[in-house]
């Protein structure tokens, strides 16, 4: 019994349940819409077209680039399962059991097992943290890399220095995932005069010093290389959108915004919309003051001590104020540095209830009560109509029309009620070997309708939300379909 309860396996049972609640109908509730099929393409231009690449997609930032790393592990899975688009989830799969294991260790190390497994569990199960990483995209280890920079910030603390390698593969990792950690270097400095300094001598090996220095220029190389040969656009663009306002919010409406925006991040840790534990708005716009709450608790208790709370903080509001005077329009995943802060906060509070009231198992309850609900919910959810499987069923059914046709090529009109629904479907067309040009005189079209109801007495066959009107069988030049004037325009945010 003793080793049934051993923290070793609760873990490896939290990583199965973790494991479970991001595969559970993975081709129904897998997303795909245009950052999938971007990535998707940009895989395919690296396995097909051996095109070796510096640089990912544009960033909402004109002229900066996302990293390749993402990328290129997503070509290596690609490779591995016959370039199926399903495989990206691999990917994002494994991150989010890394991040598991991360979390537990790192809260383990500074705090306590409880708190570790706690917090492994929090993000394992909820909601909002499982459809974020079944949202297969760049910055999908925007958590895990929190995870890191916090192990590095408490062991400065601890005036623990030896933390180069670690630091060297985080800072080399911003321009992969996310540029928005750049502000949060400055907690490094904020560490080291909070650092407990006394009798430390600094002393860091030749070897340490090498293999972080490889590390780091690995990592940015390609940043680099790309910067080399095209007169360093990247940075300018980076620096020209700190001064470019972009016609958001100003004064006290940007700050209304910025509040609630973090709120709804910090909400969506948990919760997404439909699901049964679907947050107040008014307890969402709550939620920024309500972590810090939770911060200066834990400092009242002495279960965080006074470093550790100014630490806390300033990494809080070096986020939220970021966002108040920063140029750019305001979007939520901007805060979702914050989740590591967020979780490691909750687990403190609950281990501090489950040690006073330890004669009650009222937090195993509690814990368990949450699991249930969250199972319920994952078991019983809509499927998603719009998703990927009936996109790929969708294709398909016009791939056999084609065929049975002996159409040398296609084109594609989208009739949707709504932007973006006809987003998706360029990577599925190369993968079902159909030639796709613009529609004109010639070339039959075939209607893609979403959602079919719209157009329901006409369409021929239905896959999910979308509807398929398909065209009569007549006979083409081939010769159009090679017109250069007919050829589709390059994806959207796909650069060679």
């Amino acid at each position: 019994m003793k080793y049934l309860l051993s923290s070793k396996t609760i873990l490896i049972l939290i990583l199965l349940l973790g494991l479970f609640f991001r595969i559970y109908k993975l081709e129904i509730f897998y997303p795909w819409g245009h950052d999938q099929d971007l990535f998707a393409w940009i895989a395919k231009d690296i396995v097909v077209d051996h095109h070796f690449r510096l640089i990912g997609q544009e960033t909402s930032i004109t002229g900066l680039f996302i990293g390749p790393i993402f990328y290129y592990l997503i070509a290596l899975s690609f490779i591995l399962f016959n370039m199926n688009p399903l495989s990206g989830a691999v990917v994002s799969t494994a991150v989010s059991l890394l991040t598991i294991i991360s979390i537990y260790w790192v809260f383990r190390k500074f705090f306590s097992k409880s708190v570790g497994l706690i917090g492994a569990f929090l993000y394992a199960v909820s909601p909002g943290a499982v459809f974020l990483d079944r949202w297969v995209v760049p910055t999908q280890p925007t958590i895990l890399w929190s995870v890191w920079f916090l192990y590095v910030l408490l062991s400065i603390l601890k005036g623990n220095f030896q933390i180069l390698i670690p630091l060297s593969i985080l800072i080399g990792l911003i321009w992969h995932v996310h540029i928005a950690f750049i502000p949060l270097l400055i907690l490094l400095p904020v560490a080291y005069l909070l650092s407990d300094k006394k009798n430390y001598k600094f002393k860091v090996s030749l070897k340490t010093l090498m293999i972080s220095a490889v590390v780091l220029f690995g990592l940015i190389s390609p940043f680099v290389v790309f910067e080399t040969r095209h007169g360093f656009q990247q940075i300018k663009s980076l620096i020209n959108a700190t001064y470019q306002d972009k016609g958001d919010l100003t004064g006290g409406d940007r700050l209304t915004k910025v509040i609630t925006s973090g709120g709804s991040s910090l909400a969506g840790a948990f919760a997404l919309s439909g699901t049964v534990i679907q947050l107040n708005p008014l307890l969402t716009g709550s939620l920024p003051f309500l972590l810090l709450m939770g911060i200066f608790y834990l400092w009242y208790k002495r279960i965080l001590d006074k470093n550790q709370t100014i630490l806390f903080v300033s990494w809080y509001v070096i986020v939220f104020l970021g966002q108040f005077f920063s140029k750019r329009i305001i979007t939520e995943y901007y805060f979702n540095n914050l989740f590591v802060i967020l979780f490691l906060i909750l687990s403190l509070v609950l281990t501090q209830f489950k040690t006073v009231l330890r004669k009650f198992p009222v937090i195993e309850i509690l814990l368990a009560g949450y699991l249930v609900v969250n199972f319920a919910w994952l078991i019983s959810r809509q499927d998603d109509l719009g998703g990927f499987l009936y996109k790929r069923q969708a294709i398909e059914y016009i791939k056999s029309d084609v065929d049975s046709k002996g159409f040398s090529c296609i084109a594609i009109s989208y009739i949707e009620s709504q932007p973006g629904g006809g987003s998706g479907f360029r990577y599925l067309f190369w993968l079902n070997n159909l030639k796709v040009v613009t529609a004109g005189n010639g070339v039959p079209v075939y209607n893609l309708v979403n959602p079919w109801t719209i157009s329901a007495s006409e369409i021929n066959a239905k896959f999910g939300n979308l509807g398929i009107i398909t065209p009569s069988g007549k006979k083409i030049d081939p010769n159009v379909c090679n017109e250069p004037n007919r050829q589709l325009l390059p994806l959207w945010g796909f650069n060679n």
